[in-house]
């Protein structure tokens, strides 16, 4: 009687196939779309949105790049906290904001990065500008939004004004924020995040593929045992 093997190779396409649509399930669309801006909590900078977590706060002009979340961290290149707050010609000021907080003046940058992945974002912003950026960078997306399209057409740099601005990447997931300004300065405080969580069926396809993967090293070992 003879017994037909089935050969090595078919296995092991089979647990490249789910392994790769396990991963190519995670990657974001490749076409970017802006992400989507809304406001709220007028004069309110602490209040956040139900589903994110407080990830900085610029409390702390001595140790300006601390983060109360863990899995963040925070760059300055020439951004500030707690330096000439309210300065005419530097940093004007947050409405019902009396503790310290970001100044971005021009030419410079801050940065901040998570080991998660993020589904939304939004910060305190106060005294609008057109020319103060954000750009967003994750997984096949990286998308800047300037002036107005960050604070839905109002650049009217009035220190009476302060919101939050919400950021929704949709179906796209994000892990670099940066923050810049090409004049001074950009005014914000009290970053707010919600992680990304992969759909059921991301977490089916790349069950499948581990499990396909375990079931190939265990063949092997047999296979090393009995030879």
């Amino acid at each position: 009687m003879t017994q037909t093997m089935r050969p090595r190779t078919t296995l092991r396409a089979l647990v490249a196939t789910a392994a790769l649509a396990g991963f190519a399930a995670v990657a974001a669309p490749a076409a970017a779309d802006a992400p989507v801006v809304s406001l709220s909590n007028l004069g309110d900078p602490d209040t956040l949105p139900i589903d994110q977590i407080l990830v900085a706060d610029f409390n702390d002009a001595g140790d300006p790049t601390a983060v109360v979340a863990p899995g963040f961290t925070l760059t300055l290149n020439g951004a500030t906290v707690g330096v000439n707050e309210g300065v005419g010609g530097y940093s004007g000021t947050l409405p019902n904001d009396p503790t310290h907080y970001l100044t971005v003046p021009g030419g410079k940058s801050a940065e901040l990065t998570s080991v998660k992945l993020l589904k939304s974002f939004s910060l305190y912003m106060g005294s609008p500008d057109t020319y103060n950026s954000i750009r967003f960078i994750g997984d096949n997306y990286d998308f800047t939004l300037t002036g107005g399209q960050i604070t839905a057409g109002y650049t009217g740099q009035s220190w009476g004004w302060g919101q939050r601005i919400n950021f929704d990447f949709g179906g796209y997931n994000v892990n670099r924020i940066v923050l810049s300004s090409s004049s001074n300065s950009f005014e914000v405080d009290n970053f707010a995040a919600q992680a990304a969580v992969p759909e059921p069926a991301t977490w089916i396809a790349m069950i499948l593929g581990f499990g396909l993967l375990g079931a190939e090293m265990r063949r092997r070992r047999v296979a090393g045992a009995v030879a």
